[in-house]
């Protein structure tokens, strides 16, 4: 499990465990009056078997938690690990210091116990520091959703409208046509239905895929981006995706979406977006590139402007790792990329989605 974690979340982890086994340690040196390397297989019992106790309670209550914990939480470790690995190091030099004094007065009994207390108290509220911030983020994530489904119930609105104002006019249409074909003139008709139908399909959404989440997904903003003016290129080539839930796909294509289309129009020349979602093997790969010439500095590959700073992009890389995927952030000839890929994607039908200007 720690290995398949970032480095500062298995810090976190080992430094809470050894804090809790120091803690033991002491416990146990206390009550039999021992100290390192000595006693006999009862006292040597009693420490191995607290800490398997532990190992196997964590087994069976909260292995499945601090998993999920590992996998979907993002928040900022360092701070909770620089908290938990000076804890450690204030139970080291207890230790320590038991092992030097050579006895055990109330005085420092005392000590032992409230520095062990402290100890576990601190780790509770670290513990409970990341569940908050956990809901902090899920609250962020539905907002984000609320927000998109507002742009999506504002599409389906103006789509009616436009449904409604193209009945109303269907009469004058259909007196321009009759008028036509009683000159005989067949070469204006087709002339003007071809003009007619171009005007038509202009005020529909693209269709981009079969897959009804990302297709309302991209065509919100894509439909946002070029009311802003914002030329955008997609080639979009998707099939099922069974193994990612529908969940994560609008947290990772609106996030990044909304944060291109925001920078776009930041631009004061053109305006581009290109979108590239297609699948190879079992990989689903997602690539968006938006107009950026403003200067853009990285911190560990991730964009720390303040532009691009907040829980969208944490939340993309913690979507990213429950698939075993990546997300990589890069600037080249004025173009901002973000190219998030993704495991397990299923298997991919051919004829499915197509490159779409607008």
């Amino acid at each position: 499990m720690m290995s398949a974690s970032a480095p500062m979340k298995s810090l976190f982890l080992l430094s809470a465990y050894y804090s809790y086994w120091t803690f033991v340690y002491l416990l146990i040196s206390v009550v039999t009056n021992s100290f390192a390397g000595a006693g006999g297989p009862i006292i040597w019992g009693l420490r191995a078997g607290l800490n398997l106790s532990v190992l196997f309670l964590y087994c069976k209550l909260f292995r499945k938690k601090i998993q999920r914990m590992y996998k979907e939480i993002q928040i900022n470790y360092r701070v909770v690990v620089t908290v938990s690995v000076f804890t450690f190091i204030v139970m080291t030099v207890v230790f320590v210091h038991n092992q030097l004094a050579g006895r055990h007065d109330l005085l420092y009994i005392a000590l032992i116990l409230s520095t062990g207390s402290m100890m576990v108290i601190i780790h509770m509220l670290l513990f409970y520091f990341i569940i908050q911030s956990d809901y902090a983020n899920q609250l962020e994530q539905m907002q984000l959703h609320e927000k998109y489904l507002r742009a999506q119930i504002d599409s389906y609105a103006q789509m009616e409208q436009s449904i409604k104002q193209t009945r109303h006019d269907i009469r004058h249409h259909n007196m321009v046509v009759a008028e036509y074909a009683r000159e005989k003139d067949y070469q204006r008709i087709l002339a003007y239905l071809q003009e007619y139908e171009i005007q038509e399909k202009e005020k529909y959404q693209s269709a981009f895929c079969r897959n009804p989440v990302v297709n309302n997904v991209l065509c919100t903003y894509v439909n946002r981006a070029k009311w802003d003016g914002i030329e955008v290129r997609a080639d979009i080539r998707l099939g099922e995706t069974a193994e990612i839930s529908d969940y994560d796909l609008v947290s990772i294509l609106a996030n990044i979406l909304e944060n291109a289309v925001n920078a776009c129009e930041r631009e004061t020349g053109e305006k581009q977006m290109e979108l590239s979602l297609h699948q190879k093997g079992s990989k689903l790969i997602f690539i968006c590139r938006n107009t950026c010439t403003a200067k853009v500095r990285f911190k560990d590959g991730v964009p720390v402007n303040q532009e691009r700073m907040g829980v969208g992009i944490n939340s993309v890389r913690c979507c990213a790792e429950k698939y075993d995927g990546s997300v990589n952030f890069s600037v080249a000839n004025g173009m901002f990329i973000c190219q998030v890929i993704l495991n397990h994607a299923g298997s991919v039908k051919s004829g499915e989605g197509g490159s779409i200007s607008c």
